[in-house]
């Protein structure tokens, strides 16, 4: 059975260096290789827009847009309308694919000359122009070829698949320079790579086949995955049956250390996330003034105050606990700060999140503890622990991760669209590609750490926590948002979240 690399990420540079070499270990030759490219698109575009739509296939001067001088005889072929708007092509292989499409078909318009207008007359346009061979910044006439396609796009509601990359997007960081193809659907070849699954790539890849062209099996002895996808099957191997003599302590108490006077909601989103994943107790440990409102949000939660006054009345609290949550709520007072300090130097579990994070961030030498520790920072966060900018984490999340990761000595979940999670001797970094923009509201951060802290209660492997949090977190959310992303609250998490962890 031929080898699935559905779930496996590899830079450019590998699919680049060694896919001929994987391509002729099965006699395979280029020119094949570049015909199952096209025909892979073709299948995709028949599924998506049958013959007879009229196509627009834009042609950069490469091998991708030799993909695209083959896909369009085939297309043709199959009865479609086929106009190609093409650069003159450099490489052999696009200068065969050329020439067998100009004496077949005749004629080819030049790209320079791309205008909204014409482009607006086709029911379909696929983007060939430059894929992953984007090193630099986009020149002037492809910067202008992306706007128009785009512009078009978006007025007149075409349909728009790229072959491998969208044009413009990074394909290992996953950021545009400076602008790119916005595509429905993308066609990507042999293996996935890191910059579709991350960082702006959904904005810009739309739906993300991969098309293997039969010669997986071979590249994957050739090279090691920089990263891998979290799938369905790793929550079920991690979270199986209960054993039916199981009790409330066979699953963890987890503590839950935060909300602040004003900010009691963060401590309730994350306490029930906590029970909702499966915890056996929940406990919380907040400010005297939070406590009565947490304590009748949510019945299930057993909650305690503190005024911060003791180191050892904490330290006593935090030594029942299997998993302790930092942060939801904790505020940037001296109460919070001396929480922070007092957790962190406890023998404990812990997973630091929201204001914890940013405690951290003033004090890192905090983070120098023998217990575990788990970080889960959106970019912003990410910044201030890394001494730079959102920006500059958006830029290349891959690095940024791995830097927090080595840094802090911990297990790191970068949230955002595809949330990667590294770890500390940096070994392979995962990538949960599942989530919403129904997930971009106040408290779905609370949500996440308790279902984390929550796994870590259980006694999930350490390296497992973060990525079926992950994986839980945007898939209830997905669910949560059936009925629209727009209006969509973190409590509406709870009830898929209850399901999904009994797979």
């Amino acid at each position: 059975m031929p080898v699935s690399m559905q779930h496996l990420v590899y830079l450019t540079a590998q699919v680049r260096e060694r896919e001929l070499e994987a391509a002729e270990s099965l006699s395979v030759s280029a020119a094949q290789l570049m015909q199952r490219a096209a025909k892979s698109c073709l299948a995709a575009l028949e599924r998506q827009h049958p013959a007879p739509a009229r196509v627009m296939i834009l042609c950069g001067p490469g091998n991708n847009g030799g993909d695209g001088w083959v896909l369009a005889r085939l297309a043709h072929a199959q009865g479609y309308r086929v106009q190609v708007v093409a650069a003159e092509p450099k490489t052999e292989l696009a200068k065969e694919a050329a020439a067998a499409w100009e004496d077949e078909h005749g004629t080819a318009e030049p790209l320079e000359q791309l205008d909204r207008t014409h482009v607006a007359e086709y029911d379909v346009i696929v983007d060939a122009m430059l894929g992953t061979g984007l090193s630099r910044d986009l020149d002037k006439m492809y910067c202008r070829a992306v706007e128009t396609l785009n512009d078009a796009k978006n007025f007149h509601k075409l349909w728009v698949l790229s072959i491998d990359c969208p044009t413009g997007l990074q394909s290992d960081r996953g950021v545009a320079i400076p602008v790119a193809v916005e595509a429905d659907y993308t066609v990507t070849m042999v293996a996935l790579k890191p910059g579709l699954l991350t960082a702006q790539a959904a904005h810009y890849v739309g739906h993300l086949e991969l098309a293997e062209l039969g010669i997986a099996p071979a590249f994957r002895q050739l090279e090691q995955p920089f990263a891998t996808l979290v799938e369905q099957d790793e929550i079920a191997r991690q979270l199986p049956p209960r054993a039916r003599s199981s009790h409330k302590g066979s699953h963890g108490h987890v503590v839950i250390v935060g909300g602040a006077p004003g900010m009691s909601g963060a401590v309730v989103m994350a306490g029930r996330a906590a029970l909702r994943s499966g915890a056996g107790k929940v406990s919380v440990l907040t400010h005297p003034d939070s406590q009565n409102i947490i304590a009748s949000a949510q019945p299930e939660l057993m909650v305690s105050s503190t005024a911060a006054e003791s180191a050892d009345d904490v330290k006593e609290f935090l030594a029942r606990a299997s998993a302790v949550v930092l942060g939801p709520g904790l505020g940037q007072t001296e109460w919070g700060r001396k929480l922070c300090e007092w957790v962190l130097a406890a023998d404990v579990p812990v997973l630091l999140d929201a204001d914890g994070l940013n405690w951290l961030a003033k004090n890192p030498a905090w983070a120098k503890r023998a217990a575990p520790l788990w970080l889960t920072p959106h970019p912003g966060e990410a910044a201030r622990l890394l001494n730079s900018s959102a920006n500059e984490v958006e830029q290349d999340r891959w690095q940024a991760v791995k830097k927090l990761a080595q840094r802090f000595d911990a297990q790191v979940l970068l949230k955002g669209a595809g949330s990667l999670v590294a770890q500390p001797d940096s070994s392979s970094i995962r990538i949960c590609s599942r989530g919403t923009p129904a997930l971009a509201v106040g408290g779905a951060g609370d949500v996440l750490s308790g279902i984390a802290g929550s796994l870590i209660g259980q006694g999930l492997d350490v390296e497992a926590i973060l990525p079926c949090a992950a994986w839980l977190h945007g898939v209830a959310g997905e669910h949560a948002a059936i009925a629209g992303e727009r209006g969509t609250l973190p409590s509406d998490l709870m009830e898929p979240l209850r399901k999904l962890v009994n797979p």
